[in-house]
């Protein structure tokens, strides 16, 4: 197209043709329609009116379906008082598919519905321990299987995170290499010169950088500032071979002599948000550090209760919904079969509590990105912090669960297959004294 046509076309016409042309976009006008007036046609109040109250509209649309859509989740999955899967062809099959899936709010459901019916509905429950000839085994063993797993989480979880990572892994063993015997000479033979005398200065410029370059490098290797995992390692080989040498009062002696025993022996030095610099720490206190902080709390929930996302409803359903059954089975279980698995249970309670309740009052260092949390000058408030509801709730609910167990098959242990140790060990997680003999 050449320039006079693209002159004639777009730069004769007049301004208000442009504003036309997107204006077509959204009205319609008609071909025999006179000039529209004004420099923007089709803009005015009018419209401005007509946008505002159509956003307003839009906007309160939103956020009513938000909110009915919340208090719907929030509603107990119940249908005319029973469970929602009680109108279900196959009630168990859509039970135990919704504790087996992947999605979080079907798995939260699943778990909800499982605990409604260990504690309300007899009947649900007696079909649950009757149904033994299920595809992928029995109802029960199925429900237990998809419970201990979400429950063993806590405890896999811990343990993860108290594995201390300068272990070597598998693939930096290496291999013994075979018996070389004869081996080129690769190096002079050393010299029979005095090996105490100073080293002669460097005089031109690539000897004079290597010495430098070696300098550094042996301040690093020389240094006294041992890493922790280090210095845990020294301590305790020391103190194993002292402890079988020499008497506790040379012991002392040599530790007080030297300097770098107190320094392998002595505390380890503090890290944390109180050794970092003002300005890191300042930063980190701003809404723009926000997002890179991991407070104590944020960390220890992550723990406890599972990655990406918390889930605390489904935990504690499953304590409570195992408890129950448990519990239940003693008069409703036609076959017997349930109670086998009481010390399974019982075991994983106690194992469960013995790995969290240490876990959370102290267990889990502060991070030093954690500004927010109080120094370590004030102790009260540092406990105070130390203490997350969420995981407190699942300790109490643990707690109370073991306890009801206790309760419930103490008598007869024996014949459920518990030990006096289980039961003396379950008493002590629980919190329950034990009652001495007259």
């Amino acid at each position: 197209m050449s320039f006079p046509v693209v002159y004639t076309l777009f730069l004769r016409r007049p301004a208000w043709s442009f504003t036309l042309y997107f204006a077509k976009l959204f009205w319609n006008f008609a071909r025999s329609a006179a000039k529209p007036p004004g420099f923007f046609p089709g803009v005015g109040v009018g419209a401005f009116l007509q946008s505002f109250v159509s956003g307003t509209l839009l906007v309160f649309c939103w956020e009513i379906t938000n909110a009915l859509f919340t208090i719907f989740l929030g509603q107990e999955p119940l249908k005319r008082g029973q469970p929602l899967t009680a109108e279900a062809k196959d009630p168990n099959g859509s039970l135990l598919n919704g504790l087996k899936a992947k999605k979080e709010v079907v798995n939260s459901f699943a778990f909800w519905e499982l605990c409604f019916i260990s504690q309300r509905f007899p009947d649900r429950r007696k079909a649950i321990f009757n149904d033994i000839d299920r595809e992928g085994g029995a109802a029960w063993s199925q429900i237990r299987d998809a419970s201990v797993e979400l429950i063993q989480g806590i405890s896999t979880r811990i343990s993860e995170s108290k594995q201390d990572k300068s272990k070597p892994s598998s693939q930096t063993i290496r291999k013994p290499q075979p018996e070389i015997h004869t081996l080129p000479r690769l190096a002079d033979p050393p010299k029979k010169d005095n090996i105490f005398a100073a080293s002669p200065k460097a005089t031109s410029r690539p000897a004079q950088f290597a010495e430098t370059i070696g300098t550094t490098a042996k301040s690093y290797g020389q240094s006294s500032d041992w890493t922790p995992v280090a210095r845990a390692r020294v301590r305790d080989a020391f103190g194993r071979a002292s402890s079988a040498v020499l008497s506790p009062e040379r012991k002392q002696k040599l530790l007080a002599s030297s300097r770098e025993f107190r320094l392998l022996t002595g505390p380890t030095p503090k890290t944390g948000p109180e050794t970092i610099h003002p300005f890191i720490v300042q930063f980190l206190r701003s809404p723009v550090g926000q997002p890179l902080r991991q407070t104590y709390a944020q960390r220890l929930r992550s723990i406890v209760l599972g990655r990406p996302h918390a889930s605390l409803c489904p935990l504690v359903d499953a304590i409570e919904s195992l408890t129950r059954l448990l519990v239940a089975s003693v008069t409703e279980d036609m076959f017997g079969k349930v109670c086998a698995d009481v010390p399974t249970v019982v075991c994983l309670f106690t194992k469960t509590i013995t790995d969290l309740e240490p876990f959370i009052n102290g267990g889990l260092g502060i991070h030093w990105t954690d500004v927010t949390f109080p120094p370590s000058s004030d102790p009260q408030a540092q406990a105070a912090a130390r203490r997350v509801p969420e995981v407190d709730l699942v300790l109490a609910v643990l707690k109370s669960s073991l306890a009801d167990l206790v309760a419930a098959f103490s008598k007869h242990a024996r014949d459920f297959g518990l030990g006096e140790k289980d039961l003396r060990l379950a008493r002590k997680a629980a919190g329950i004294e034990e009652r001495k003999e007259s």
